[in-house]
């Protein structure tokens, strides 16, 4: 019970972290959730206490978040600067950890060495993630962004394996070198063997599920994240590193991810990336908070070494510094003889630059997640039963450098690298996508002017309905035509809501409350239908006083309880009283765009076509070709004859049908417009992409 009561706390903080996120803009989230941890083990005394076996621990949260980053890499981008990465993340990990190590037992003569290389193996790791999770935002090279990647992808494995060395060393108390090597290159080499084999074998699997049938993409996804769990413990139990193998299976699995040529694809890729989005989340959420829940632990002299919270904190800033200056100093040296594949010119001949470019990367690669997730494996015990030489201390020691390099990175990477807004702006994105469902919607208006199948013209101008609420959507999120429409979208409907109050005390002279109840809930769902969203379906009959609301309830619940012949009369009617609202509001804009100011004849021009087109298809659907009825309310309900064509009654029949068709002629415009040259592959993308959602949301294949 315990456990199940701190895993609820543990959610709990990382879904409180995430909506003070939302308040609180200028903050990294990782700090954010570190804080929550922080509370809750001040309000709630024994979480600050949990303990979690350092295996578990290892497999569960390490093992996906490796897996993961391999799989999201780019393979050509790794090779071509393997020499680099492999610099920083091999190199600059054993340097960190001799450096840190010594330096730490000197400070802490009460740690032994391999403890202390075990705390600077621990602090080997980047975790890169963290900068995207930053509030400051921050523009990086190229060069950078793969590095930072690439590090933080193996320096993970090499610091999980060193301090796996060190640990073996603290707990055992004997250390050989020659036995050290030949282990190493067993764990090292026999990993990555292991997990390129497993990976393979993983894919080939999927494979051939895929050739037999079988393309139930949920049961694909959880064999894609069952896959680390799996290969990991594989390889421990055959004496290899389960990290490595897990990120060799990851970049192998990776190498054969599909591109999005397909509907199926894309509605897998859509999901995994899902799935693995929320899961990968959920751990840095839980890893940053439970950290904050260690942080009241400092103010124990028990595991401050008896020496004081300023004893505590001066290490821990010593630490920091010398974690930092080593990194700068072997950036700063690696990228003076770099040479530039376009200049053709090492770093050294522009030496500012390349000052300033070392001391981002430097600062840009903060510890995290997992080197937090690392240090917390340490066993509780050592060989002979008594306890881990100062284990307390050195897991805050380490979390408090965590916490050091996610402050400065949020504080100082913003003013030495400014973000330069290079790429796509999400208005200009709104604006393609106006683009195309404007071309969309013309597209499917053309197929009902043509009028080679009329069977589908119902259901076409449903959907028609559909895509025009889309576009006055997203035409809203534009700042070009924001404000302006959105006062007269307000106004236009308050206009239609005056004529519908007029309306409203004819009907109810001529009928009763609960005769009318029922027209209440089809004008709402009639204008559902035609592209109304939000308050624009509830303008309309508003009925009055407590009875007229339980009636409107009991007719929404119990729909079916008329005469298919009333139905369809009730329908026809309501059809009518929503067109009057549509006259009206074509002459409220029709008198705003001949006094207006510019770009309120703008917003106008866009809405009176709109509302024209919902006459139409209210026209259409009811078959209704007379006048409007106007102030002669008793019109609508005197009516006797309903004249709703059997093409309509059968157009739930075509609706699913004609949808997928509108989704197809969608990617088609947005084809047309790349082809044209008036987008790019990178706006192409995130169109299709929101198109693909739209197609899993309906369900089509």
């Amino acid at each position: 019970m315990e456990s199940f009561e701190l895993v609820l706390v543990l959610l709990a903080g990382v879904i409180l972290a995430s909506l003070a996120e939302q308040l609180i803009r200028h903050v990294s989230l990782p700090l954010v959730q570190i804080t929550v941890g922080l509370l809750a083990a001040l309000l709630i005394p024994r979480v600050a206490n949990v303990r979690i076996d350092s295996e578990l621990f290892l497999v569960l949260f390490i093992a996906p978040l490796l897996f993961n980053e391999a799989r999201e890499s780019s393979k050509h981008e790794l090779w071509t600067n393997l020499p680099s990465i492999l610099s920083l993340a091999i190199g600059l990990v054993g340097i960190t950890v001799l450096i840190v190590g010594f330096v730490l037992t000197m400070l802490v003569p009460s740690i032994p060495l391999a403890a202390a290389f075990a705390c600077a193996a621990a602090l080997g790791p980047t975790d890169a993630a963290a900068v995207s999770a930053l509030g400051s935002t921050v523009n990086l090279t190229k060069r950078q962004k793969v590095l930072l990647l690439g590090e933080s992808l193996i320096n993970d494995a090499s610091g999980v394996v060193c301090f796996q060395f060190a640990i073996a060393a603290a707990v055992t108390g004997t250390f050989s070198l020659v036995n050290a090597g030949m282990r190493f290159a067993v764990l090292f080499f026999g990993g990555i063997a292991f997990g390129m084999a497993a990976g393979f074998v993983a894919f080939l699997g999927v494979t051939l599920l895929r050739r037999r049938g079988f393309e139930n993409n949920v049961v694909h996804v959880l064999y894609e994240v069952f896959t680390p769990f799996l290969v990991f413990l594989l390889a421990e139990e055959l004496h290899v590193s389960g990290i490595l193998a897990v990120v060799a299976a990851g970049l192998v699995m990776a190498r054969h991810t599909p591109r999005l040529t397909t509907t199926a694809q894309a509605k897998h890729n859509l999901l995994s990336n899902g799935f693995w989005e929320i899961i990968v989340y959920v751990i840095n959420g839980v890893i940053f908070v439970l950290l904050g829940m260690q942080l009241p632990q400092a103010l124990s002299p028990t595991l401050t070494g008896g020496s004081g919270l300023l004893h505590f904190m001066g290490i821990t800033l010593a630490v920091t510094l010398l974690v930092m200056l080593a990194r700068f100093m072997w950036v700063l040296a690696m990228e003076l003889i770099h040479r530039n594949l376009e200049t053709g010119l090492r770093g050294i001949a522009h030496m500012a630059p390349t000052i300033k470019e070392a001391l981002v990367t430097t600062i840009a690669g903060p510890k995290g997640a997992v080197t937090l997730s690392i240090i917390f494996t340490i066993p509780l015990t050592v060989e002979d039963g008594s306890a881990f030489p100062e284990r307390g201390f050195i897991i805050l020691v380490t979390a408090g450098v965590i916490l050091c390099t996610l402050i400065s990175a949020d504080v100082l990477l913003a003013r030495l690298s400014p973000s330069q807004e290079t790429g796509v702006s999400e208005e200009v994105i709104k604006h393609f996508e106006v683009m195309v469902l404007k071309n969309t919607i013309a597209e499917l208006e053309s197929k009902i002017a043509q009028g080679t199948h009329p069977e589908y013209e119902p259901a076409t101008r449903a959907v028609l309905g559909g895509y025009r609420a889309r576009l006055i959507k997203t035409q809203l999120e534009i700042a070009e035509y924001s404000d302006a429409m959105t006062t007269l979208i307000r106004n236009t409907l308050m206009v239609q809501q005056q004529r519908s109050d007029e309306l409203e005390k004819e009907i109810l002279s001529h009928v009763s409350v609960k005769a009318a109840a029922p027209y209440y809930v089809l004008l709402k769902n009639i204008r559902g239908s035609v592209g109304y969203y939000n308050k624009g379906t509830h303008v309309g009959l508003r009925g009055g006083g407590l009875s007229m609301r339980l009636r409107m309830l009991y007719a929404a619940l119990n729909p079916h309880k008329v005469s298919d012949e009333k139905l369809e009369l009730m329908y026809y009617q309501t059809c009518l009283f929503a067109l009057e609202l549509e006259r009206v509001a074509i002459a409220y804009l029709e008198g705003v765009m001949a006094h207006g100011s510019e770009d309120v004849v703008k917003a106008a021009r866009i809405l009176i076509d709109e509302h024209r087109s919902i006459e139409e298809t209210l026209q259409k659907r009811v078959g209704y070709t007379g006048e409007q009825p106007g102030a002669d309310a008793g019109k609508l309900f005197d009516a006797k004859q309903c004249v709703l064509s059997e093409q309509y009654r059968l157009s739930h029949e075509y609706l699913a049908m004609i949808t997928a068709g509108a989704l197809s002629v969608e990617l088609e415009k947005i084809g047309e417009l790349q082809a044209a040259g008036s987008i790019g592959e990178d706006v192409a993308q995130v169109l299709r992409q929101n198109v693909y959602v739209l197609q899993m949301n309906a369900g089509f294949e």
